[in-house]
């Protein structure tokens, strides 16, 4: 198969990574998806060894360009960093690889100025100046940031749910619904689990999927949690974007904004009192920004009939 006719595209977010393949006309061949790459939180031999898993499992290994989005990253990766991630893992005749918001920011499809906010795992927004250069807000990680992620509003559910049990905060069906997910008898087997194994920040951002579910059927307490966490969210949002004009274009991507429409309308009723009235759901994944990504260094036009390829033979496959 002739390299030149393919390209690798790569989101390698805080929990999970996913490859794309496409070839030239944005037809889609193959993907995978495997844990995450983010060296700084899984180690450098760990993050190879998931990259080097996912490229084993498509059926094309041999690539044009290769752009690869990853959450350890804040700017474009030098050329030994680069070599040092991929080396004996890609082949590939370039490699770009940058931080995940880029990808991101290039699946908007948008040239000039535009923004991506970001509620996965982690969060973070970014913004992409009328320069060309890109600035951003958050990406702290889960000590020191990651408001309105999947990991904080987890937590916070979590602690709401311990916070009832000692009967000092309001009842809430997330007690009950903490206890089952953890297979703890009672509250207080969390204080093994979280002190003495270790609970993943993975395992605690999934819990937020069950605040969702508590607050749509009408708990306050996981509602008061989903407005809190999109309030602190905008509050990022609202700090890089602040001196941008008001009809800047604003992409949300991440699981939260994905799986979870409270928190999403939320946080755009939020930017959209703020005057930010351009804010929807990303169009096209971030592993799909990369692969634009790639068509771009490689001088090929993402004209209207690539984009619909793409849509046909893979985003509409998601839906």
């Amino acid at each position: 198969m002739n390299s030149n006719s393919y390209f690798l595209g790569v989101d390698g977010g805080g929990s999970k990574t996913t490859a794309v393949v496409f070839n030239e006309k944005g037809e889609f061949i193959c993907s995978a998806c495997g844990e995450s790459i983010n060296y700084y939180s899984v180690g450098i031999e760990a993050a190879r060894l998931a990259m080097k898993n996912i490229i084993e499992n498509l059926c094309i290994k041999k690539f044009r360009c290769a752009v690869i989005g990853m959450s350890a990253l804040n700017e474009r990766a030098s050329l030994q960093e680069t070599e040092r991630f991929c080396n004996k893992i890609i082949d590939s005749e370039s490699i770009i690889m940058d931080s995940d918001l880029y990808v991101a920011l290039e699946a908007m499809d948008i040239s000039g100025e535009c923004a991506a906010i970001i509620s996965g795992t982690g969060s973070m927004a970014v913004c992409r100046n009328s320069d060309g250069s890109m600035s951003h807000t958050g990406g702290w990680g889960y000590i020191l940031g990651d408001e309105g992620s999947g990991y904080s509003i987890g937590l916070a559910g979590i602690k709401a749910a311990i916070r009832a049990y000692e009967k000092c905060a309001p009842d809430t069906a997330l007690l009950n619904e903490c206890l089952e997910y953890f297979s703890a008898n009672n509250i207080y087997d969390l204080i093994d689990l979280y002190y003495e194994k270790k609970v993943s920040r993975k395992k605690t951002a999934a819990f937020a999927r069950l605040v969702s579910k508590c607050c749509e059927s009408g708990d306050e307490v996981a509602k008061n949690i989903l407005i809190n966490e999109a309030e602190e969210l905008s509050k990022t949002a609202l700090g890089l974007l602040k001196n941008k004009n008001k009809d800047i274009a604003i992409g949300l991507w991440g699981g939260v904004f994905q799986n979870n429409m409270f928190f999403r309308h939320e946080f755009t009723d939020i930017m959209n009192r703020h005057g930010y009235s351009n804010v929807k759901l990303i169009d096209f994944t971030p592993e799909i920004g990369a692969i634009f990504a790639g068509y771009k260094n490689s001088g090929i036009e993402i004209v209207d009939i690539v984009k619909e390829n793409i849509k046909t033979t893979y985003i509409n496959t998601l839906m």
